[in-house]
C-alpha cells in the first residue's frame, strides 16, 4: 500500500525590515539641504517686510522656502535664534543706509539729523514690522543674546542722538533737548507714516505716489524737528554771560533781542 505523503507548501520568508530610526537634531538627511543658513535668514527678513512678527515661525519659513523643517531646526535651535539672526542682518542693512545718507549730508548737526531721519524712513518703508518685533517680542525675551543685542542697539542709538544734540548746542544751533525723547519721536513719526499710508491712498486716489509722498513727508518731519530744536532766545539761561566791548557782562539773551 502506497504511503501517502502530504506536501506542505514552504512558508515564504518575509523580507527583513530595518528598524525605523528617528532623526535627531543633527544635520538634515542627504538631499534635504537645498538651501543654507544665509538663505533662510534672507527669507525671514523678507517675511518681516510682509507679515507681523507673530506669524513668522520656523515652520512658516520652511513652508515659504519649500524645505523640510529639519533644515531650519539644524541651523536655529528655536524661533528666537532665527529672529535674532534676521534682526541682526536688518540692523546691518539700516547701518548701511544711514552711513550712505550721512556721507551725502553736509557737516552740520541739522544735516546729520536730516540724514538720520531719511535713513530711518527708508528703512521703515522697506521693513515696516522691524520695530514692532523689537517692542512686542524682543524686549520680553530672556535669551542672553537677545538681551545683549537690545542693550547695544538702544545704547548706541541713544549715544548717537545725544552726540548730535550736543554738537548742535555747542554750535548754538540747537537748544538743550532730551535725546531719549528725540530718539523715540523719530522712530514714531517714521513708523506711523508707513502704517498710515492706506489713509493717504484713500485721500490721493489713483494719483498716489508713495515715493514722492515719502520725500515730502521726510522734508516735513525734518522741518518740524529742526524748528522744534532750534535755539530760541528765551531758552538760554540769563546766567550764561559773554563779555561786551565795554568790559561789562551781558547775557546772550539780551544781546540777541
Amino acid at each position: 500500500m502506497a504511503s501517502v505523503i502530504s506536501h506542505k507548501p514552504r512558508a515564504r520568508k518575509q523580507p527583513r525590515q530595518s528598524p525605523r530610526i528617528r532623526r535627531g537634531i543633527g544635520r538634515p538627511a542627504a538631499g534635504a539641504q537645498v538651501v543654507g543658513r544665509e538663505a533662510l535668514i534672507e527669507r525671514t527678513c523678507e517675511l518681516l517686510s510682509q507679515l507681523p512678527p507673530n506669524r513668522i515661525t520656523r515652520a512658516e519659513v520652511a513652508r515659504q522656502m519649500g524645505v523640510d523643517p529639519s533644515l531650519i531646526r539644524y541651523y536655529f535651535r528655536d524661533r528666537s535664534t532665527l529672529l535674532l539672526a534676521a534682526v541682526e542682518k536688518l540692523t546691518a542693512e539700516f547701518s548701511r543706509i544711514r552711513d550712505h545718507e550721512l556721507a551725502q549730508a553736509g557737516p552740520g548737526p541739522e544735516d546729520k539729523l536730516r540724514a538720520r531721519v531719511s535713513a530711518l524712513l527708508q528703512f521703515e518703508i522697506a521693513y515696516p514690522f522691524f520695530h514692532r518685533l523689537l517692542i512686542d517680542e524682543f524686549v520680553h525675551m530672556k535669551s542672553p543674546a537677545v538681551v545683549q543685542f537690545m542693550h547695544e542697539l538702544t545704547t548706541d542709538s541713544l549715544d548717537a542722538y545725544r552726540a548730535l544734540l550736543d554738537s548742535g548746542f555747542d554750535a548754538r544751533i540747537f537748544r538743550r533737548s532730551d535725546s531719549t525723547f528725540l530718539f523715540l519721536a523719530v522712530i514714531g513719526v517714521c513708523e506711523f507714516f508707513v502704517k498710515a499710508t492706506s489713509i493717504l491712498r484713500v485721500a490721493a486716489g489713483k494719483n498716489f505716489d508713495q515715493r514722492a509722498v515719502s520725500v515730502r513727508y521726510r522734508e516735513f518731519i525734518c522741518d518740524l524737528l529742526l524748528n522744534g530744536l532750534k535755539l530760541r532766545p528765551d531758552s538760554i539761561p540769563s546766567t550764561q554771560l559773554i563779555p561786551t566791548p565795554a568790559g561789562k557782562a551781558e547775557s546772550v539773551t539780551n544781546q540777541r533781542r
